[in-house]
């Protein structure tokens, strides 16, 4: 699963990265990032790559109670085209959730240990997102977001067996596009990224606390 993780990249690392035109969106650093905070995602609008911030955690359209979304912080690339949940976001409402690291844990003697993962270039990318807006009772539109996980590659699996589904910049568009409503291919997308562009290292046990928020959640354990 994916249930915290990094974004403290720059507007304009992001931006260049994501090819967003300038944008007024603050971004705030953030060593822990944790479910049912806003996170910040990449849509396309009107052939337009765009940031927009959303709430992690999906609330279906047709949920009668917000507080679903708090089981919906991760979908399952082998199930998100059969869910009732997610079935019909996959079709068009799709987004890349911005981070430039995650956290999982490894079980070590009964213990378990955060390890810090991100790519060796160090640069942001986009997890797979699916995206909803739900209705509130007094009319206020309330647009959430989950991440999608796939097997874990080499380099995660002895940390833990699923990881996000980081998709590659050459693939953004695709999985951007609106119009595409082509199930097989986007489902393809849906793979562990490649292991040997990655890394990953122990970090101290403070960030199980998602109120602990500094550079500190990412530094090596000593």
């Amino acid at each position: 699963m994916c249930g915290r993780f990094t974004l403290h990249s720059s507007l304009k690392q992001i931006e260049e990265t994501f090819k967003v035109e300038h944008s007024d969106v603050t971004v705030l650093p953030s060593y822990n990032v944790a479910p049912t905070q806003y996170v910040l995602t990449v849509v396309q609008r009107d052939g337009r790559n765009v940031l927009e911030a959303m709430r992690w955690g999906l609330i279906p359209f047709w949920a009668k109670d917000p507080k679903v979304g708090n089981r919906m912080i991760n979908a399952r690339a082998d199930r998100v085209s059969e869910s009732s949940s997610f079935k019909r976001p996959l079709k068009s409402q799709r987004c890349l959730v911005v981070a430039d690291g995650f956290y999982e844990w490894r079980n070590t003697g009964g213990k378990k240990i955060p390890q810090f993962i991100h790519l060796k270039s160090k640069q942001p990318f986009g997890f797979a997102g699916l995206y909803d807006t739900w209705t509130a009772p007094d009319g206020e539109p309330l647009t959430s977001c989950t991440i999608i996980t796939t097997d874990a590659n080499p380099l995660v699996r002895p940390i833990h067996d699923r990881m996000p589904v980081i998709i590659p910049r050459r693939q953004h568009k695709l999985w951007l596009d609106p119009e595409n409503h082509d199930l097989s291919k986007l489902v393809a997308l849906l793979a562990p990224y490649d292991a040997d562009a990655m890394d990953a290292y122990a970090v101290s046990p403070a960030v199980n606390r998602p109120a602990n928020n500094s550079p500190e959640c990412i530094a090596p354990l000593a």
